[in-house]
């Protein structure tokens, strides 16, 4: 039976570490990156000091940088847009499926504007990235002009409202706006009323 000499010991304990490190792990630290400082900062150097492994680790779970690219932004379009489809294509009425996407949007438990805001970022500096964008972002209109048509809405006015209400969100943490997420919750049943309701049907009250 081979004996292991001490060297190659060594050498094994040394990589043991960035052998370890999940792909998953390797994601995280790239997507937290990019919503921090942006895609210019995703570099593997940087990442590996982070996850406390050598550079060399890195390849344990991709072959180039553009691969671990590439996975990220699957990864935003998985686990940003799932929930949200999940949400509107589920189970239940159009006011109990608008509810939902209203409270994953204002809770953000399976969805994050940051997230969302800094792959917009990127995409402006990459066609490629902006192409899948505007993909995501027609197939979540796509998802909501569903759910109007389910309000029993003609395809214009569903299409329409759809792109209302998503542009509405967009516009939201685009703009930064100031988080109140206790009054943003208190508001959210006259957010739906007034995207969902008949078109001039909504009581204005401010706030």
């Amino acid at each position: 039976m081979p004996v292991e000499s001490g060297l190659e010991r060594r050498m094994t304990d040394a990589l043991a570490p960035a052998a370890k490190l999940s792909t998953r792990a390797w994601l995280e630290a790239a997507r937290a990156t990019l919503i921090r400082d942006g895609i210019h900062a995703v570099k593997i150097d940087r990442l590996a000091r982070e996850c406390g492994v050598t550079r060399g680790g890195f390849y344990w779970r991709f072959s180039s940088h553009a691969e671990l690219l590439q996975a990220l932004l699957d990864d935003w379009r998985e686990t940003n847009t799932a929930p949200m489809l999940a949400a509107l294509d589920g189970p239940g009425d159009p006011d109990a499926r608008f509810a939902r996407l209203a409270g994953l949007w204002v809770d953000e438990h399976g969805f994050s504007s940051a997230y969302d805001a800094a792959v917009r970022e990127w995409a402006r500096g990459d066609a490629a990235v902006r192409a899948v964008v505007h993909a995501v972002d027609d197939e979540r209109i796509g998802a909501l002009c569903r759910l109007f048509l389910d309000y029993g809405y003609g395809a214009d006015e569903a299409l329409v409202r759809a792109r209302i209400t998503y542009y509405h969100q967009v516009g939201y943490y685009a703009l930064d706006a100031q988080r109140d997420d206790a009054r943003r919750a208190e508001l959210t049943p006259l957010y739906i009323r007034a995207l969902t309701g008949p078109l001039g049907g909504v009581t204005q009250t401010a706030g």
